[in-house]
């Protein structure tokens, strides 16, 4: 709960002082209990924006869709009136929302991934971590588990956020994010060694 107050905080920080905010999100089961939390929260939802940072390239109404989930599990509630924009099927709408976003959640995978930034990207899409890059949203061919085609930001679009977490919710994650912040290999090295932005570490 401490965490979703802090979210809701700075939520309420932007509404009062630039009339809007936005809250960008990632799928999985980590962010669940959150969701549920901050659902039943009170605040000028139908002033914030939600998306999120990546998604699997399915129909909304798929169970392997990050967009079905937020539909289920955050705009419920109190929250039910925020505007969502599908980073799937409305990729232009949410490029042009106003950056910085307020708020970034960020998961991670076993592997070191988060967002739709696996490790083969590495090799093969370096550009995607690039810190400098053009701010974007790119489609990828089915990659990770489940396996499907992804959508997501790159870094850069990432980073031009005024508050990012990083939920860690388990010790087998915990031990990849120690890996991380000297592994190359793994993608979440980029997010923690660069110095634009502090990544806020939530270990549930």
């Amino acid at each position: 709960m401490q965490h979703s107050s802090l979210i809701l905080d700075l939520i309420d920080q932007s509404l009062k002082s630039k009339g809007s905010a936005s809250f960008i999100v990632s799928g999985g089961s980590s962010p669940v209990t959150t969701f549920q939390e901050i659902s039943k929260m009170d605040t000028d939802w139908s002033n914030v924006d939600i998306s999120l940072v990546d998604d699997r390239v399915v129909d909304p109404t798929h169970k392997d869709s990050n967009e079905k989930l937020v539909n289920d599990l955050l705009m419920i509630n109190n929250a039910s009136n925020a505007n969502f924009i599908s980073i799937c099927n409305d990729t232009k709408s949410l490029k042009e929302i106003n950056r910085p976003y307020t708020v970034m959640l960020l998961g991670m995978g076993e592997d070191g991934h988060f967002a739709s930034l696996f490790p083969s990207l590495i090799e093969s899409n370096i550009e995607y971590f690039d810190l400098y890059a053009e701010p974007d949203i790119f489609f990828t061919e089915p990659m990770g588990s489940p396996c499907h085609k992804r959508v997501s930001m790159n870094l850069s679009m990432i980073l031009e956020s005024e508050n990012i977490f990083l939920l860690v919710s388990s010790d087998k994650k915990n031990d990849v994010l120690k890996q991380a912040e000297f592994d190359k290999n793994l993608p979440l090295y980029y997010l923690l060694n660069q110095s634009r932005k502090e990544i806020k570490i939530i270990k549930s």
